[in-house]
């Protein structure tokens, strides 16, 4: 009776298949705040490197818009109301278009740095959970919804001191302009919204980031698992005939490895020419037989043949001997008594192209 409340508790961490099947149901850890910083980060970046160019360009194709009084009045070229603001938005739009394009840009970066980027269509499913009064208020006086009301507040507190303080020490600039000339008006007040603007995005970062973290936290906590989850998962994992075929391959691709690797220390390769290779190895000094480090036939002999070669491994060609010890040894074992002769001879062999080897000048 103990461990059944233990079993029934979420204390586990969600696993990577968890995970993955709470983002197929559209359940993902995403910052708003962090979205809107990247919102500002576009536009401060747009604001500099475009703002002039982008605004000057729409006025002049307002001027010549508005020099042409013909359009208003009741000549045969006159347009009626809703072509003339058809036309207007279209010559402001493409102007300013840039100005609100790489903000949105920046937001979908800022998603897809998040992760956030996710198509479910269980989330657009009509649900009574959605509407019942019951789930809206946990989500208001849960612990998520306190951490919305207070991360609101504080946003909301900052952003008005931050205001406070920036009209303070910039209003007289600012009451200044009224004196100046329209660029030098539209220079100061340009300089004053980026200053203004960069001071949201150092509070929208802070924020942003507090967010984020509660925002992963949250979502962990919401998707925890149950020890019977953890062991059922396992146990579907384990019987998943995908998962043991990848799980056996990928052991046969280590031991092959390994073997392949034991070719160098070979001090001979007894093959068939074209299917086997038994890769032996003995140690004059021990009394042991020799010992097979390495064997396969086929593609595998062949890769034993490619690295012989390369590490100048003499190759001995035997093939009743090369299927009869593919056939009886395994790799790490010794040579049976029954095979002494022909390794032997093919020990010798190698031996004597040594020798040569070492003559040659």
């Amino acid at each position: 009776m103990s461990d059944a409340p233990e079993s029934g508790e979420k204390t586990h961490e969600p696993t990577p298949k968890k995970l993955q099947d709470a983002r197929k149901e559209g359940q993902i850890a995403k910052s708003t705040d962090l979205s809107a910083a990247a919102a500002y980060v576009g536009l401060i970046l747009a604001l500099t490197v475009l703002g002039p160019t982008a605004l000057l360009d729409a006025a002049t194709k307002l001027s010549h818009f508005i020099s042409e009084p013909q359009l208003f009045s009741n000549s045969d070229r006159a347009m009626d109301s809703a072509s003339i603001s058809g036309l207007l938005g279209s010559l402001v739009l493409t102007s300013l278009l840039p100005l609100f394009a790489i903000p949105a840009i920046a937001v979908a970066l800022s998603l897809v740095a998040q992760k956030a980027f996710t198509f479910a269509p269980s989330k657009i499913r009509p649900k009574l959970s959605k509407i019942s009064p019951i789930t809206s208020a946990k989500n208001k006086f849960g612990a998520a919804g306190l951490f919305e009301f207070a991360k609101s507040a504080t946003k909301l507190v900052v952003v008005s001191l931050v205001m406070v303080w920036f009209l303070k020490a910039g209003l007289p600039e600012i009451l200044q302009t009224v004196d100046l000339q329209p660029p030098q008006m539209t220079g100061v007040l340009g300089s004053q919204i980026l200053a203004f603007l960069t001071l949201l995005l150092v509070v929208s970062i802070i924020v942003g980031g507090v967010d984020y973290l509660w925002q992963v936290a949250e979502h962990h906590r919401k998707i925890r698992m149950t020890r019977k989850e953890v062991e059922d998962e396992s146990k579907e994992a384990e019987g998943d005939p995908h998962n043991k075929q990848a799980r056996r391959q990928r052991g046969l691709e280590i031991a092959m490895n390994q073997m392949l690797s034991d070719v160098p220390d070979a001090t001979v390769i007894i093959v068939n020419p074209t299917h086997y290779a038994v890769a032996l190895k003995w140690d004059e000094s021990a009394s042991t037989a020799p010992i097979c480090v390495a064997k396969g036939v086929d593609e595998i002999a062949a890769r034993i043949r490619e690295i012989a070669l390369k590490s100048s491994i003499p190759i001995h060609h035997d093939p009743p001997s090369a299927r009869s010890l593919f056939a009886r040894i395994e790799v790490g074992g010794e040579v049976w008594p029954d095979d002494y002769r022909a390794v032997a001879a093919a020990i010798r062999f190698a031996q004597s192209v040594s020798a040569m080897s070492r003559r040659k000048p």
